[in-house]
């Protein structure tokens, strides 16, 4: 059925625009754009997208987008940049929920949804997989301060920060990468694969072993089954032709243990959330604690330096404190460098900013190490159930260094608010004997309330004195200079370094810590968390979120030691002098499980040349290993004529829309039925108008495919593979006049398609399930017939204006 689509929209945009992805659910379009730009339209196309998601602050040369993917209900898409950055977006305000830095750049990426042919037992888990009776028993966590790198968890619901509640299935977000890795991640968050294909040989014929150089394509059967993969093999020898093949791997471990991973990446996910949120609590701790000290620390160091008199800094405090009277170097200091002002407003700054800490480690920290504990303890418990889930990798070993880690974080935590509640007392003395001192020196009158000194604030002041103006010399600091000050004791607790001033242990914590070297059950039990005196409290912030990583990435090394190979041919080589930002190959994959229920197949369409290219390969591949002859097969496809489908007649009829050739722009899968094809037309070796096609993959016979081998030739280079006219089958076709097109994004589920134009700054929008009304029909019946006679655009044009004056505006419209 010819001119079958109706055009919605035609657009410009600002910039170059690279990728374009339709999400699964809504009537949305992400772009990617030359920039590094993320950029979510919707499909009315207003003038401003819903939302840009800004390049990641990075290289020109890693901001660049290689890949997009939407999450199968639709409210996440994964990006993935060519420095190796994976971000998973939120739909509704482009927040990005989670981050994963991968050590090279991401290649291919695709989000695949468990099929619904699962057990009972796994479909009443998936519809309370997040709800374990953590909600019962756990505090609820409090939103944060809104910061730039934690705006996930300024909202009420912090908990589900990554948006995984509703989930009904498991789904796996399969992440290809330069240098021949893939990576498995359940729900996009936990880790569950970590497959190495270098090296790689097939399992019948382990001598022979394939060196991967690029993961090109990647796709997850529905079962979770089954992983077919294209990839560059090594350029190790120069002289060789770089090849690139097609893996089957067979990821048995995940698609019988479904139940089990299933949890694991639910509380995975959940331990993953937690530590981003302690990760934020902390930037927030630091954020809180000002650095006004280091101000009057600089002036104190340069008095200390300037000074004529004999002593030190801190017996010339003290002398002041015991008997009133102070040098008129030292007068002179308090009155016109510290200040009566700047004092008062000092002791402010300090009280608000250690309170603020107290706040943050009260209510978040803690909170979150309990939720965090309970979590672990929940792996743990799991994790010595072995026949269950001691086969996909959980290690009770590693999740319990992993909770002996977060409880000495919990220790360290209770220590800091130790040392701030003890500063605080010596702070607020000895700024209020400072402030009077600096009021009587400057004759003011002193209030009755600030005139009192009991014994216990002297106390406190010589204290502080005795332990802050230090008569040794400290590190040398940033500016060179040496200083004795060390005015407070918080800010080494939130530093990458051994601290500096460890907290004296009174003699009840000595003993105890006595007793427990000397008892060898205490010694080693789990029970009770370990204390490091010297350790500072990010130090063990990043020891906790080591052993925990440690501990969830086990399953996903046992997955890829499990998966093996089950066939590898030879798909097409290519120039080596071609690098691989350059190539323009197009690789598009889909399960179809409706001819075949109990064997279904992967099918994928590859274009081997750069676009527009003459022919593309369709290859099928087996989602099976039943011993039979059944392997990989691949069917050459042309464009040498399109049909036009009389489905009203029930009858096929070939219309004559026709040219010297179609050249293929691009290729990809409508739905697991529908092939779309994006056509060039050539007129005598000139390019003319494009052409979007329907092609249904029931229309290919199965005996028209050729099977692939190990050792065969590559496609490009064998003669025996079938070609066939695919053209004749197609079903639904749209001549798309003036448009030179580059490439389209096609989605069968909102029945939709976006075609962008050869300059890559304007799009052309159509819906797939509507046709344009009757007069347009026939104009465009009108422009097909005379364009197969081969006539220009112009003698179109000026041709239909003399014979049918009426049409004149129409025409101006295609236009």
């Amino acid at each position: 059925m010819l001119n079958a689509f109706r055009q919605l929209e035609e657009r410009s945009l600002s910039s170059e625009v690279l990728l374009l992805c339709w999400s699964p659910r809504m009537d949305l379009v992400a772009l990617a754009n030359i920039n590094g730009e993320v950029l979510l339209q919707r499909l009315t196309w207003q003038k401003q997208p819903v939302w840009i998601l800004p390049a990641p602050a990075s290289e020109a040369a890693s901001k660049k987008v290689n890949v997009l993917s939407w999450r199968p209900d639709g409210k996440v898409l994964a990006v993935g940049y060519k420095g190796g950055h994976l971000l998973l977006c939120s739909v509704e305000n482009a927040d990005i929920l989670h981050r994963v830095d991968l050590k090279s750049a991401i290649t291919c990426i695709q989000w695949v949804d468990l099929q619904d042919k699962t057990t009972d037992s796994l479909k009443s888990q998936e519809q309370d997989m997040f709800a374990d009776g953590s909600d019962m028993f756990l505090p609820k966590l409090p939103p944060l301060a809104k910061i730039h790198s934690a705006k996930v968890f300024s909202e009420d619901n912090v908990e589900d920060a990554k948006r995984l509640k509703g989930q009904k299935k498991l789904n796996v977000l399969v992440v290809g990468l330069d240098g021949g890795t893939l990576e498995l991640y359940a729900y996009g968050i936990a880790a569950i694969g970590a497959i190495k294909l270098s090296g790689i040989s097939q399992e019948k014929d382990p001598g022979k072993q394939l060196n991967c150089h690029r993961v090109i394509a990647a796709t997850l059967s529905k079962d979770l089954r089954y992983l077919s993969v294209i990839v560059d093999q090594t350029k190790e020898d120069c002289n060789a032709i770089p090849t690139a093949y097609l893996l089957s791997l067979d990821c048995i471990l995940i698609s019988s243990r479904l139940e089990e991973f299933t949890r694991f990446a639910g509380q995975s996910s959940k331990v993953t959330t937690l530590l981003e949120y302690l990760s934020a609590t902390l930037h927030s701790v630091s954020e809180a604690r000002e650095d006004i000290l280091m101000e009057i620390e600089t002036k104190l160091t340069k008095y200390a330096e300037q000074k004529k008199t004999a002593g030190s800094v801190r017996d010339e405090l003290l002398q002041l404190l015991l008997w009133g009277r102070a040098s008129p170097e030292l007068q002179a200091f308090l009155l016109h460098e510290l200040t009566e002002k700047g004092m008062k407003k000092l002791g402010q700054s300090v009280e608000n900013s250690y309170s603020n800490i107290q706040k943050l480690v009260l209510k978040h920290i803690h909170s979150v190490c309990r939720s965090l504990v309970y979590h672990l303890n929940q792996l743990k418990g799991m994790s010595l159930w072995y026949d269950k889930y001691g086969v996909i990798g959980l290690s009770p070993t590693a999740i319990q260094d992993a909770i002996g880690a977060v409880g000495s974080f919990m220790l360290k935590a209770s220590e800091l608010l130790q040392v701030i509640d003890t500063s605080l007392k010596n702070f607020k003395a000895f700024f209020r004997w400072l402030y009077v001192v600096m009021m009587r020196l400057s004759e003011e009158p002193v209030p009755s309330a600030l005139n009192k000194v009991r014994q216990r604030d002297i106390s406190f002041i010589s204290d502080f004195l005795a332990e802050n103006f230090s008569e040794e010399i400290g590190e040398v600091g940033e500016t060179g200079k040496q200083s004795g000050f060390t005015l407070e004791r918080v800010g080494q607790y939130l530093k990458r370094q051994d601290l500096q001033f460890p907290l004296v242990l009174s003699a009840t914590v000595e003993s105890w810590q006595a007793c427990i070297g000397c008892s060898p059950n205490l010694k080693t039990s789990f029970l009770l968390y370990k204390h490091y005196p010297s350790k500072s409290l990010l130090q063990l912030f990043d020891e906790m979120e080591q052993a925990i990583k440690d501990a969830l990435s086990k399953p996903a090394v046992t997955v890829g030691q499990s998966v093996s190979c089950c066939e590898i041919v030879p798909l097409f080589t290519h120039t080596a002098l071609v690098s691989d930002d350059e190539r323009k190959e197009h690789h598009h994959m889909v399960v179809d499980q409706h001819r075949h229920s109990e064997a279904p197949y992967i099918y994928t369409v590859l274009m081997v040349e750069e676009a527009p290219t003459e022919v593309v390969y369709l290859i099928r591949q087996p989602c099976h290993q039943d011993g039979s002859q059944d392997k990989a097969c691949a069917l050459c496809l042309k464009f040498a004529s399109l049909g036009d489908g009389d489905h009203d007649g029930g009858t096929t009829s070939h219309h004559s829309h026709r040219c010297n050739q179609y050249g293929i722009l691009d290729a990809a899968f409508f739905d697991d039925f529908t092939l779309s094809v994006l056509l060039q037309e050539r007129w005598a070796g000139q390019e003319s108008a494009s052409v979007i096609c329907q092609l249904p993959l029931a229309a290919l016979s199965y005996q028209s495919f050729t099977q692939l081998s190990r050792h065969g030739e590559p496609l490009n280079q064998r003669s025996d593979i079938m070609v066939l006219d695919a053209g004749q089958y197609i079903s639904h076709s749209r001549r798309l006049d003036n448009i030179k097109a580059s490439i389209f994004a096609v989605s069968g589920s909102r029945k939709v398609s976006c075609v962008l134009f050869s300059n890559r700054r304007r799009v052309r929008l159509f819906d797939m399930d509507a046709e344009d009304d009757g007069e347009e029909d026939s104009l465009s019946e009108s422009l097909q017939d005379a364009s197969s006679a081969g006539l220009t655009m112009e003698g179109i044009v000026q041709e239909d204006r003399e014979s049918n004056k009426e049409n004149i505006q129409s025409l101006d419209n295609l236009h």
